[in-house]
């Protein structure tokens, strides 16, 4: 199967596509780069484009393509960001986040030029698709630490670059079929520089990018900053361990998301550490991801008091010294009647 990229044409399936060079309804090439053929549409809501599965000549493992809409050329901010994912994920070497293969441009025959990325394809469902599957059954809290510890090991290695995500949340978090987790969807990704402090540090702020129900306030007015991540962070797993969408659980008179009696099976301590992560203002939260690692190691086994051990090794020790003075007066015989 060889399918066409171009979103004008009539028939990008045609079936006598499987072993042209050309679209046979277009005349746009199939070949992109000399290397990829695209296999199958994966989606095409994306927000900026669509995404393909792609593979390369001669066969291999499948990929991801993602193509920018043609409409989107003229906007230099929509083209900076997308030519970002491919910059970002260039630096990052970390089994939670994706590795990219090529940044391309491929030429239409009416001279359209489209903006392409691809990248490693990762096996499995996003954790929106999971609550969907599962009807919304909350997540336990072994698996939440889990997932939550594996979010954030990728997540520092993102804010280690001096980068920060900006939209966390259950679509832009994959399951691969192995259960291991994996950090998507870096187009939204800004560098904590110093140009963009001294931008939030103004009144005008810098561009936002909102998720209703786990974008902070301060990002949402445009001045977001890297504990906004653990926000989102925080609000992603309110949703998995309630089962809930984070907005249906606002109470507006207390500003904030009252979620810990959906959660009955989530103890005070990782409950503590969700309510953490959400505080309302950035410098209420963790400081950095290092911070939020050390709160989820699982506490150290409870030690006895030393004195209840020194009253147990006492009470052992009479007990063995009584039985040995009791058998010794047991076993002693008789002794003996002297003969007349």
């Amino acid at each position: 199967m060889r399918m066409c990229i171009n979103s004008c044409c009539p028939e990008p399936s045609h079936p006598d596509n499987a072993t042209a060079k050309f679209c046979v309804s277009c005349g746009t090439s199939l070949l992109l780069e000399n290397t990829y053929v695209v296999q199958k549409l994966l989606s095409d809501d994306s927000g900026f484009g669509r995404i393909y599965e792609v593979v390369a000549l001669p066969e291999s493992p499948p990929k991801i393509l993602k193509v920018l809409r043609p409409d989107f050329n003229n906007d230099t901010k929509v083209v900076e960001l997308f030519q970002q994912e491919m910059y970002i994920l260039g630096q990052l070497n970390h089994p939670g986040i994706p590795k990219v293969e090529l940044y391309f441009h491929h030429e239409l025959r009416d001279r359209t030029l489209l903006h392409g990325i691809i990248m490693e394809k990762i096996d499995g469902q996003n954790l929106e698709e999971w609550l969907k599957e599962h009807r919304d059954r909350p997540l336990g809290e072994a698996d939440a630490r889990q997932w939550l510890r594996q979010v954030v090991e990728a997540l520092e290695v993102l804010h280690g670059q001096k980068f920060f995500h900006r939209d966390i949340k259950p679509a832009n978090i994959m399951r691969r079929t192995d259960g291991s987790l994996v950090l998507i969807d870096f187009g939204t990704v800004r560098e904590a520089s110093h140009t963009y402090l001294a931008k939030i540090g103004s009144v005008q702020g810098v561009t936002c990018i909102t998720s209703a129900g786990y974008t902070p306030q301060e990002q949402s007015r445009g001045f977001a900053v890297p504990q906004s991540d653990f926000y989102a962070l925080g609000m992603t797993f309110i949703h998995l361990v309630t089962g809930c969408y984070p907005l249906d659980l606002s109470d507006r008179e207390q500003n904030r998301v009252v979620w810990r009696a959906h959660a009955p099976q989530i103890s005070d301590a990782f409950a503590d550490l969700l309510d953490h992560l959400t505080a309302e203002k950035p410098r209420d939260r963790p400081l950095n991801c290092g911070e939020i690692l050390q709160q989820l190691q699982p506490p150290p086994p409870r030690l006895k008091p030393l004195w209840l051990g020194a009253i147990a090794l006492g009470l052992l020790l009479i007990g063995v010294g009584g039985g040995f003075w009791a058998g010794t007066r047991t076993s002693t015989p008789p002794s003996p009647s002297r003969s007349r």
